[in-house]
């Protein structure tokens, strides 16, 4: 009897000690679940992380680009107008000196001395007006084209910055 009362005793122990191993395994058991949700869950926000900051990247390098194209369209028209005022300038000067020859002949072929003052300061006049206003007219143009470029540059950034804010 005294051996059957050890082996209930010893037996009512591991009964014991198995249900509290059942309780330990599946406590072990529900942390390793919430432990993957958790995980599952990390994982999720850091890909949507990635994705936003993707394509965040993606309109900033467009606006990049178009921002990158606007200033090279840009310089090459000024470059451009700047080479039509050197040849303006140039023409100008030529038209200027023909000017000043013309006048020069004409003084000369007159015969009277009084008209042929009288002409020579009217066509000096004439030529002095025209060599000023022509240049007048060069400058202005050139302000005008200068001015508009300018214009179109800064359309485009502002295209390029709406394009990046409505990106966003």
């Amino acid at each position: 009897m005294k051996t059957a009362a050890i082996a209930l005793a010893a037996g009512i122990a591991l009964g014991g000690s198995g249900a509290w191993w059942v309780q330990s395994l599946r406590a072990g058991t529900a942390i390793a679940l919430r432990n993957d949700q958790q995980s599952k869950q990390a994982l999720a926000q850091a890909q949507q992380s990635q994705a936003a900051t993707e394509t965040k990247a993606a309109g900033r390098l467009q606006h990049a680009a178009a921002q990158q194209d606007n200033t090279h369209a840009y310089t090459q028209e000024i470059q451009r107008l700047e080479a039509g005022r050197t040849a303006d300038a140039a023409r100008i000067a030529s038209l200027q000196h023909h000017l000043r020859t013309t006048a020069t002949q004409h003084a000369q072929v007159a015969s009277d001395a009084a008209a042929c003052r009288d002409l020579a300061d009217q066509h000096q006049q004439l030529a002095t007006h025209a060599a000023q206003g022509a240049g007048v007219v060069g400058e202005l143009v050139h302000l005008v084209q200068q001015r508009d470029t300018q214009v179109n540059a800064l359309m485009g950034q502002v295209q390029a910055d709406r394009t990046l804010l409505g990106s966003q």
